[in-house]
């Protein structure tokens, strides 16, 4: 069929003519079927969630919240399809920024999922690890940490030790165990996980190339930075091959070689790698990412540390109104640019 189709070709990774394709099927569906049919509320379903696929993450939120009260309608508030697109609701709020009503919509769903589904079921434990991911992100960290503890033996005892998302979920309980303050145990649990990715997922997925990042970070953070370096160093060349040169973690870690190699003391090594970088994040990413604003800041701050004041007081004020009207006045890094501007300035008039 057509919808199989759609479906297969955006499994296959092209997002965007899977949206294409359940688009045109729409009109087609709702000529031939009513409005309330539910092949065209799956379609709905398909569109809304394709459109997020394709980055548009603003116009999926807008499509799955006019799509509910349809579903609501015709299927009831305790179709399992509902009750997934609340969960979606809930994913595209926190990822077009509001964490906080993220967070509030999944502890809602998780109610009614309990109740409908059973505590077991994958959705209800699926739901568990969004409130324990976006607790996180409103900056509880032990909460977090917490919470995914709790749904460890959950999965384990449920889906089994080596599931996907027990994978999954061992990583969030490293990386919040280092977000709490914990580098060595969060290097310990990371390199624990590693051997069981590298042989249930294979040693190119995504989820295991993301490990040997946190450990090379974590690495890092224990005060290795040789190590850390290395590490980074020979992760890039798989990024590069599996993930492509211009992929977001590709990118990601050729910054962190550029901040390691600053760490090791070689700060003009650092300054040539942050410039080298900047027109690539800026080809892909665009001129307002943070990602570039913060390797804006790196240049500024290696100029600086090999000597040019001058230039490093320049390119911090040039950086300045950036950072305040992208990230805000109140922002860690506008606040930390602000400083350098004192301090580069200060050593101006020393020179």
């Amino acid at each position: 069929t057509r919808s199989s189709i759609a479906s297969s070709t955006g499994e296959t990774g092209d997002a965007r003519e899977a949206l294409r394709l359940f688009t045109q099927l729409l009109p087609d569906q709702q000529r031939v079927l009513s409005p309330d049919h539910p092949n065209i509320l799956r379609t709905r379903t398909n569109i809304a969630s394709w459109t997020g696929r394709t980055g548009n993450v603003q116009e999926a939120l807008r499509l799955f919240t006019q799509l509910l009260p349809d579903q609501q309608r015709v299927l009831s508030p305790d179709h399992p399809d509902t009750l997934r697109t609340r969960s979606s609701i809930a994913s595209r709020a926190g990822e077009t920024g509001d964490t906080r009503e993220a967070l509030r919509l999944f502890t809602q769903l998780l109610t009614d999922q309990e109740r409908v589904l059973s505590p077991d079921h994958l959705d209800t434990l699926t739901t568990r690890s969004n409130i324990a991911f976006w607790t996180g992100r409103t900056g509880d960290a032990r909460e977090a940490l917490r919470l995914f503890t709790q749904l460890l033996p959950d999965q384990q005892r449920v889906l089994s030790p080596d599931h996907p998302n027990t994978l999954t979920t061992r990583s969030n309980i490293a990386f919040w165990t280092g977000r709490t303050g914990d580098a060595r145990e969060a290097l310990r649990l990371f390199t624990q996980l590693l051997p069981d990715q590298q042989q249930v997922l294979g040693p190119d997925h995504p989820n295991t190339l993301t490990t040997r990042s946190n450990i090379a970070s974590w690495t890092g953070e224990t005060g290795d930075t040789r190590e850390a370096l290395r590490l980074f160093t020979q992760l890039l060349q798989d990024q590069e091959r599996v993930l492509g040169p211009d992929h977001l973690d590709t990118l990601t870690t050729r910054s962190n070689i550029a901040f390691w190699t600053g760490e090791t003391g070689d700060a003009r090594e650092t300054l040539r790698l942050f410039t080298q970088l900047l027109p690539d994040q800026q080809r892909v990413l665009g001129p307002d990412h943070p990602d570039i604003l913060r390797t804006r800041s790196s240049i500024a701050s290696s100029t600086g540390e090999t000597g040019d004041a001058r230039e490093a007081l320049r390119l911090f004020t040039q950086l300045l109104p950036d950072q305040q009207r992208v990230l805000g006045p109140d922002h860690p890094d506008t606040i930390l640019a602000l400083l350098w501007i004192s301090h580069w300035k200060i050593k101006t008039y020393e020179t």
